[in-house]
C-alpha cells in the first residue's frame, strides 16, 4: 500500500525547511518499509514539510517490487521486516549491488535485528521514541553528503569522458596530419626528384622514365603522344622494365588541338586493360587546346591514389615539360653552330700541319653519325611521307641543348653529319651522342610509324681521325654499302616512277 500524504510547509521544525540541506526536494524519493501505519504518518509529516511524499509499503514484497521499478534516495525500514516468507532483504538487487541508501528503524524489543543489518550500506537507525526529527536529520545529512559525493564523482566521469572525447579528436586530428603531412612530403619529394633529372635527361620521357622506374609504389607506367600527322596514339620506346608500350592507335581522324577528347578515351580504355589495377592519368599540354601527351600510372598503394594531390604533380610536370619544349625549340643558328667541309677540312690540314711542328695545342676529334638506316627507310616510302626538315631541326636541337660544350656541325650530304669538338671532350661527346641517338623517337617524323616500332633506325656513331683523307674515305665506303643495300626491287621501282612517272622507260 502506498501512503500519500499531503505537502504543507512548516517554519518551526528545527529547521528541516529552513534551507540548511543541499538536496533537492523535487528529485527525494523515500520509500517507508514500517509495521506501524500511526508511525509512518509521523515520518510522513517529517518528509512532507521538506517536500517529499513518502511511498509507505505494509510488506517486504510490495516494497521489493515497487523499488524494482523505481529506486528511491532513501528507504526507510523497520529491521522486524527484513524477512518474510521465502523474501529476505538482503537477496534484493540493489541491496546487493549497494545501490540502494536505507536507514534502519527499531525497538528495544527488536535490537537484536539490528546484528543483520551490519552487512548492509546503511546511512544508520533510528530507536523508537526517541527524537525522531534529529535523527531523520542526522541521516539526512550523511544523505546529502553521500549524494554530494556521487554527483562529484558523476560530473568527473563527464569530465573525464569529454577530456576523453577531446583526447581521442586531437589524436585522431594528429593522425590525420601526419597522413596529410607524410603524404606533402612524398609529393615534394617527387617534386625535387624531377627538378634533379630535368638537368640529366635530354627530354621529357626520359626524365618522367628515371623518377617512375625508381618510385617504389608505381607498379608500371605508359606513355602516349600523337604521330607527327595527329591520326594516331603512339608510345615512344623504353628502357625501364616498369614501362609498359602502348599498341599504336589509329584514330580515324586527325587531332589537330592535341589529344582531343574521344582519342583520350580510347587510350584510357586500352591502358586500364594493359596495366590493370588502380590507373592514374596524367595530361601534359603544350601550347595546344588538348594535351601533347597522356601519363599513366598503374599504383601498388590505394591509399595513395586517393591522398596524393594529382592536380599539384600534373602541373609541376606540365612545367618539367614546358621546359624541356621551350629548350627543344631554340633556333639553329648555321653560322655558329655549321662549317662547310671546306671550312673543316682546313681546320683539319691545319691542325696535322701544327701537330707535325711539335704544337698540339687546341686539338680537334671528329666523330660521324651514319643515318644511312634512316634514309633507307625513308626513301622506300612504307611508311608514308617524312618530315626530312623537321626530323633534322629536331635531332640537331636535341643533342645541342642538353650538352655543356660547344660543338660544330659539318653536313657530307643527307646519310652523313660530322661533329666537331675539342679534344678533350671526346670521351663525354660520345657518350652523349650514342644516348641520344639510342633515345630519340625517329618513328614520329613518319606518316606511318606502325610498321617502324620494330626497326632499328638508330644512326651509327663512329669516332673518325680528324683529317680530310680519312673522313672521306669513310664518307665513301658508307655510300657504297648504302649502294649496295638500295640494290631492291623496291627501290629501282621507286626510283623510276619518280624519275620516269607512268611513261616508258628512256635512257638519255
Amino acid at each position: 500500500m502506498v501512503l500519500d500524504v499531503s505537502c504543507k510547509e512548516s517554519h518551526n521544525n528545527e529547521g528541516l525547511s529552513k534551507g540548511r540541506f543541499k538536496m533537492n526536494s523535487n528529485s527525494l524519493t523515500v520509500a517507508l518499509l514500517l509495521e506501524d501505519l500511526s508511525l509512518a504518518k509521523e515520518f510522513s509529516d517529517i518528509f512532507r514539510e521538506l517536500g517529499v511524499v513518502p511511498h509507505f509499503y505494509e510488506n517486504l514484497e510490495s516494497f521489493w517490487n515497487g523499488t524494482l521499478e523505481v529506486l528511491p534516495t532513501l528507504s526507510l525500514i523497520d529491521v522486524k521486516k527484513m524477512h518474510e516468507g521465502h523474501l529476505l532483504l538482503k537477496n534484493h538487487p540493489f541491496v546487493i549491488n549497494e545501490q540502494m541508501p536505507m536507514a534502519f528503524y527499531f525497538t528495544t524489543g527488536s535490537a537484536p535485528l539490528l546484528h543483520s543489518t551490519f552487512d548492509f550500506l546503511n546511512l544508520g537507525t533510528i530507536l523508537h521514541g526517541a527524537n525522531y526529527k534529529g535523527q531523520i536529520k542526522s541521516i539526512l545529512k550523511r544523505l546529502n553528503k553521500l549524494l554530494s559525493y556521487e554527483q562529484q564523482l558523476s560530473n568527473l566521469e563527464l569530465e573525464k569522458g569529454k577530456l576523453s572525447n577531446q583526447v581521442r579528436g586531437l589524436i585522431e586530428v594528429s593522425q590525420v596530419y601526419k597522413e596529410d603531412n607524410f603524404f606533402e612530403k612524398y609529393l615534394k619529394n617527387v617534386f625535387a626528384r624531377f627538378d634533379a633529372t630535368k638537368r640529366t635527361s635530354f627530354d621529357f620521357f626520359s626524365a618522367c622514365e628515371s623518377v617512375f622506374s625508381d618510385l617504389a609504389d608505381i607498379k608500371e607506367f605508359s606513355f602516349v603522344e600523337l604521330s607527327s600527322n595527329g591520326q594516331r596514339l603512339v608510345s615512344p620506346e623504353g628502357q625501364s622494365m616498369k614501362y609498359v608500350s602502348i599498341p599504336s592507335l589509329f584514330l580515324g581522324k586527325t587531332c589537330k588541338n592535341g589529344i582531343a577528347d574521344f582519342a583520350q578515351n580510347l587510350s584510357s580504355q586500352v591502358a586500364v586493360e594493359l596495366l590493370g589495377g588502380e590507373v592514374m592519368s596524367l595530361n601534359i599540354s603544350g601550347s595546344e587546346v588538348n594535351p601533347d601527351i597522356i601519363i599513366y600510372l598503374s599504383l601498388n598503394d590505394l591509399e595513395l591514389s586517393e591522398r596524393i594531390d594529382w592536380t599539384s604533380l600534373e602541373s609541376h610536370l606540365n612545367g618539367i615539360y614546358a621546359h624541356f619544349r621551350d629548350s627543344g625549340k631554340a633556333v639553329i643558328k648555321r653560322e655558329a653552330r655549321f662549317i662547310t667541309p671546306w671550312e673543316a677540312f682546313t681546320l683539319f690540314d691545319r691542325q696535322i700541319k701544327m701537330a707535325s711542328v711539335g704544337d698540339i695545342k687546341n686539338q680537334y676529334a671528329l666523330v660521324d653519325i651514319d643515318l644511312s638506316s634512316l634514309v633507307q627507310a625513308a626513301r622506300i616510302g612504307d611508311s608514308g611521307e617524312f618530315s626530312w626538315k623537321e626530323f633534322f631541326q629536331d635531332f640537331v636541337t636535341r643533342i645541342t641543348s642538353s650538352f655543356n660544350y660547344e660543338l660544330k656541325f659539318i653536313s657530307m650530304g643527307v646519310s652523313n653529319i660530322g661533329v666537331v669538338c675539342d679534344h678533350e671532350h671526346i670521351d663525354a661527346t660520345l657518350k652523349h651522342l650514342k644516348n641520344v641517338s639510342m633515345r630519340f623517337s625517329y618513328w614520329r617524323y613518319f606518316e606511318k610509324s606502325d610498321a617502324l616500332l620494330t626497326k632499328n633506325l638508330k644512326p651509327e656513331i663512329k669516332m673518325i681521325p680528324a683529317s680530310a683523307e680519312a673522313y672521306l674515305l669513310h664518307i665513301e665506303d658508307v655510300k657504297f654499302s648504302a649502294l649496295d643495300e638500295l640494290e631492291s626491287i623496291a627501290i629501282k621501282k621507286k626510283t623510276k616512277d619518280l624519275v620516269w612517272g607512268k611513261a616508258p622507260e628512256r635512257t638519255l
